[in-house]
């Protein structure tokens, strides 16, 4: 009996370490997105968003296909043609199209207000997948998107910039790119079982970067690689490893130790995160209306996600990440 209780107690502190652990892990995935929109405000001073899109893009593509060799060796990937056709057009939607709006708006609004509207991604993936009959919709799920959206409201209300250096257009496009990737996350539910997480996010990214390449080519012909500050190099580092590659990885190995719920309560911490960072780094300013908007953006995700429980995060791969 005592060998039973000591081995049961083993267990438990061995899990207890494990799950100490994982948090941790995810601590630094959330911080590094929180930090990577930070990162990317500092670099738009040097190049212009399509230009940084396709260098975060890119780069990322690189560094995931070396893990994947890496740890897959030259493994044939077997894809038929209908997979191939809907992975590109995943990565379009997912990569493309997300990093376009998502690099152009936040060199045109905020930390904070960016952390707000990146956040309020899982309430959009809420919407779309009970319009497209994926999962019902019920009373509380309706509330909850209902207040997001009156947070959004708050959060942009007002003409011009405000004093935390946000404008409309700005955070009108970083909601289309959390829109886009919201979408994104929905089509992943077709090939999320098929393939793991690293072989999916090389994929999706080699297939974005070059779909993004008509749009970039000019932008990139024309930096200055050699003038660039130190902050900029700096900053797309951070945004290619940290913000990208490291903490896709930790995420996806995340939920194959955390509950799914456990992993999104740490989505909470990145607005605010980014807020912190935005006022230390950026000189930005906490308003009241960034308070109130923030608010009810976090209180409408809590209540539309509080149902959906373990089944909140649709694929392994990749979460609500900017």
């Amino acid at each position: 009996m005592s060998d039973a209780r000591a081995t049961a107690g083993e267990t438990r502190g061995a899990r207890g370490r494990s799950y100490a652990l994982m948090d941790f892990l995810m601590l630094i995935a959330t911080f590094s997105w929180a930090a990577n929109i930070v990162a990317g405000k500092l670099v738009l001073h040097s190049m212009s968003a399509m230009a940084l899109a396709q260098v975060r893009v890119t780069g990322a593509t690189i560094l995931f296909a070396i893990v994947f060799f890496m740890a897959r060796g030259r493994a044939a990937l077997r894809l038929t043609r209908r997979e191939w056709g809907f992975v590109a057009l995943t990565a379009f939607v997912g990569i493309t199209l997300n990093q376009v709006f998502f690099i152009g708006g936040i060199g045109r609004t905020s930390a904070a207000h960016s952390g707000l509207l990146v956040a309020l991604g899982s309430v959009m993936v809420l919407i779309l997948s009970c319009a497209l009959r994926l999962e019902p919709l019920t009373m509380l799920k309706t509330v909850g998107a209902m207040v997001s959206l009156v947070g959004v409201g708050v959060l942009t209300a007002g003409k011009g910039t405000h004093a935390s250096g946000a404008t409309w257009l700005g955070d009108m496009l970083v909601l289309v790119g959390s829109a886009a990737f919201a979408y994104y996350t929905i089509l992943l539910k077709e090939i999320a079982d098929r393939f793991d997480a690293l072989t999916i996010n090389t994929l999706v990214f080699g297939f974005g970067a070059i779909f993004m390449l008509p749009f970039s080519v000019r932008e990139i012909a024309r930096i200055h690689w050699r003038s660039l500050p130190a902050e900029a190099w700096w900053g797309m580092a951070f945004m290619v490893i940290l913000g990208t590659l490291v903490a896709y990885l930790i995420y996806a190995f995340a939920l194959t130790e955390l509950t799914a719920s456990r992993v999104a309560a740490f989505g909470y911490l990145q607005p605010v995160i980014a807020a912190g960072l935005g006022i230390w780094l950026l000189g930005e300013y906490l308003t009241l209306r960034i308070a109130m908007g923030g608010a009810l953006i976090l209180l409408g995700v809590y209540l539309a996600e509080r149902e959906r429980g373990e089944e909140k995060l649709l694929p392994k791969p990749i979460g609500n990440a900017p």
